[in-house]
């Protein structure tokens, strides 16, 4: 574990857009969105205490810092308790609203934050289990008619906006995402469904999960979409 940040976006509206987390289902051209919350942690590593210099190097994060970090249960808990206070989780984490979480990437959630915490033995909240990728085709490939190369600095300045910051802090990879999100906000794109999620069990669709009795299965994608837009009305949040 290093850091896990969010940042919060609001549109010129009622509605609240948490970035990494939410975007206005149907705007028009001449709305937009601002940041106006956010929240930022270290957290402790515990398996492997010690930072590399090449992870220092790449992140700019120190050993002090990550030190006199909370650890992953407790980072998670003040996350899960900011959410809570934004009024977009109940508080046995499950989501309240129509809204998604929007990465750059499944790896964060799908693999990252989730293998960990089954690997520590901390349940994942369930406002985890569905997630847009931005990177997917139906998203950023659709939108722009290109696919999304160069990494996610290359992607921030190709819809013509200022990369701010160092890569690789959480804080400011959330800030960079959201500038594409709200360039896609802005040039007319529709968030309308999660590209990703997981099963109850909290295993990933598409991937092979072993059942109760033993035998091996292969997770179906669910309709997404369905699952998202329904939760209230559409000019809510997605």
């Amino acid at each position: 574990s290093s850091k896990r940040s969010s940042a919060l976006l609001e549109h010129k509206s009622p509605v609240l857009l948490p970035l990494d987390l939410t975007v206005p289902l149907f705007p028009t051209p001449t709305q937009d969105v601002c940041a106006i919350s956010a929240f930022d942690t270290f957290v402790q590593p515990t398996l492997n205490p010690r930072l590399t210099k090449f992870s220092m190097e790449l992140t700019g994060i120190t050993q002090q810092e990550v030190d006199n970090a909370p650890r992953i249960a407790t980072a998670l808990q003040l996350y899960m308790q900011w959410l809570e206070s934004l009024q977009l989780v109940d508080p046995d984490g499950n989501r309240q609203g129509n809204w998604c979480f929007a990465t750059w990437g499944d790896v964060d959630i799908m693999q990252t934050l989730r293998q960990e915490l089954e690997y520590k033995s901390i349940p994942l909240p369930k406002c985890f289990h569905r997630w847009i990728n931005l990177k997917d085709d139906s998203i950023f490939k659709k939108h722009y008619g290109r696919e999304p190369r160069g990494g996610l600095r290359t992607c921030v300045e190709s819809v013509h906006a200022t990369w701010e910051g160092r890569a690789h802090n959480g804080l400011v990879d959330s800030f960079n995402t959201a500038k594409i999100v709200r360039h896609m906000v802005q040039t007319g794109f529709h968030f309308t469904r999660a590209t990703r999620g997981l099963n109850e069990d909290g295993v990933p669709f598409g991937q092979v999960d072993n059942n109760k009795n033993g035998n091996v299965r292969r997770q179906q994608k669910p309709q997404l979409n369905t699952e998202i837009t329904n939760c209230l009305p559409q000019n809510e949040l997605v």
